[in-house]
């Protein structure tokens, strides 16, 4: 266990004191590395998907914006108690930070045990509701029923992961996600078209494989957890929701859930504007949504490794530094944005090639890039901002200019451009840079303002025996620190 608690003090002692950028890169690519993983996947699930037909094609694609409406309230509470661990874990309170992170375990299962239950129960009319065509409504419900019934494992997976992240562990949360990743390939065509005797479950077997790789990520991290990892030891005594945090965690928690179901829901309409436009407005509307995930598996990294950072730093009052780490991110992120933008201006008819290969997709694509890769840079600093907000633990004012970014500058914006005033499918194009750069500018304003430069947490008063002792074991563990990079510089 020893060596355990030197490991939590050195990941505390490198992002309280180390070199920010440094910090922010070795943080920040293990989230990478995974993400990009993850797109893979979802990569290989569509190709063996889109071989049984377009209706087995299309029920994932039906059912994942109301399955995303539900994963919102689970993502979103991950980060809000994200926010408390890594707080009081900065502040040097492991007491606290093991009582919180045992807390967020035992909320989100009592939620996903509900969200299970009425997902199961009501999908099938929400579906219908939807208007969702007759060919594929049957596989869309069995599809999403065997999701619903995997999200308490799912919502499990989202607490430990926030957990080691918000401890500065951001490796093992990597390669819970890459193995779990892997196993979902794996089990993908196995259990879609019943290779090695296995009965052949078609879209279901999807479903069944990607609840089974996250039961994996599940049931490791918890594994670890109760063994203790990093000094946070899961027990049945601590998992009862004291008053105090579930006012913290809500407070935190319900405006990045409604930002996130916000964006699901928005996402699903500017999916129904764009298709007014027919197909080839579809196509490059389809390839400019990939290549912002390629951009969001960089930019999402750097957003939670500077949340990670920055909820530590604010934890520990080293409040100066929390304002160089979201100073020092957004320049970083919009500058390698910047140069990303040139590079694919320069060669947007290629890259639109390469996934559709129609002259008109190829012309309507680069009209696209053209006006939407100006605005990634300022977009970048808009996802930096969230970091910031999430990880001070003041999400408000980025919930309300994240909502007004989608739903009055993207959606009306696209409304009155492309559909009133007649400038059709460019109308879009130009409605989604602007939404960015105004997002962008505004979030830049609100981080300088400074109002989320306090803590959310409330540290008891530890002993002085007990800080002094703390205070020797983290000054010996960076001495420890400097003298292995020195070595590192000279090997």
């Amino acid at each position: 266990m020893k060596g355990v608690v030197v490991d939590a003090a050195a990941y505390r002692e490198r992002i309280l004191r180390g070199a920010v950028v440094k910090t922010m890169f070795w943080l920040a690519w293990p989230m990478i590395v995974a993400n990009l993983i993850q797109m893979t996947y979802n990569l290989v699930d569509a190709l063996w998907l889109g071989r049984l037909g377009r209706q087995a094609f299309g029920a994932p694609t039906v059912s994942w914006p109301l399955i995303m409406l539900f994963n919102a309230i689970g993502m979103g509470f991950a980060q809000a108690g994200m926010t408390l661990v890594a707080q009081y874990f900065g502040a040097g309170d492991r007491e606290m930070s093991r009582r919180c992170a045992c807390q967020l375990i035992a909320l989100h299962t009592t939620l996903a045990l509900c969200i299970s239950a009425v997902g199961v129960s009501t999908i099938h009319i929400v579906l219908k509701l939807m208007g969702v065509p007759s060919d594929v409504y049957p596989l869309a419900v069995a599809y999403s029923r065997v999701i619903f019934l995997g999200i308490p494992v799912a919502f499990l997976g989202f607490a430990v992961l926030a957990i080691l992240n918000s401890l500065g562990d951001t490796r093992t949360p990597m390669k819970l996600s890459i193995t779990s990743a892997l196993i979902n390939i794996v089990l993908d065509p196995i259990l879609i078209f019943g290779f090695f005797g296995l009965p052949a479950l078609g879209v279901v077997g999807a479903a069944v494989a990607t609840v089974i790789a996250r039961s994996f990520v599940t049931a490791v991290g918890l594994y670890m957890m109760i063994r203790g990892i990093h000094g946070i030891k899961l027990q049945l005594g601590c998992m009862k929701i004291e008053g105090w945090w579930l006012r913290k965690i809500v407070s935190i928690g319900v405006p990045i859930s409604i930002q996130s179901s916000s964006n699901a829901l928005g996402f699903t309409i500017m999916m129904s504007i764009v298709s007014r436009f027919g197909s080839v407005a579809v196509a490059a509307y389809g390839i400019g949504i990939r290549i912002i995930d390629v951009i969001q598996a960089f930019t999402w990294g750097l957003q939670r490794a500077t949340s990670i950072m920055i909820g530590q730093c604010i934890g520990a009052e080293l409040y100066d530094r929390a304002k160089r780490i979201a100073r020092t991110s957004m320049l970083l992120i919009s500058s390698i944005l910047g140069m990303g933008a040139t590079i694919i201006y320069l060669v947007r008819d290629p890259i639109t090639a390469l996934f559709v290969p129609d002259p008109l997709v190829i012309k309507e694509g680069s009209v696209f890039l053209s006006y939407f890769v100006w605005s990634t840079p300022f977009f970048g600093i808009f996802f930096i901002c969230n970091g910031v907000a999430q990880g001070s633990g003041h999400p408000r004012a980025m919930t309300a200019i994240a909502i007004a970014r989608l739903w009055l500058f993207r959606i009306g914006l696209s409304i009155l451009l492309a559909l009133h005033l007649g400038m059709g499918s460019t109308g879009i194009w130009v409605a989604m840079t602007i939404s960015n750069i105004v997002a962008g500018l505004l979030s830049l304003a609100w981080v300088s303002r400074g109002t989320w430069l306090r803590r959310v947490i409330e540290p008891r008063k530890l002993p002085i025996k007990r800080t002094l002792l703390q205070a020797q074991e983290d000054s010996k563990t960076g001495m420890e620190l400097r003298d292995s990079q020195v070595g590192e510089g000279n090997s």
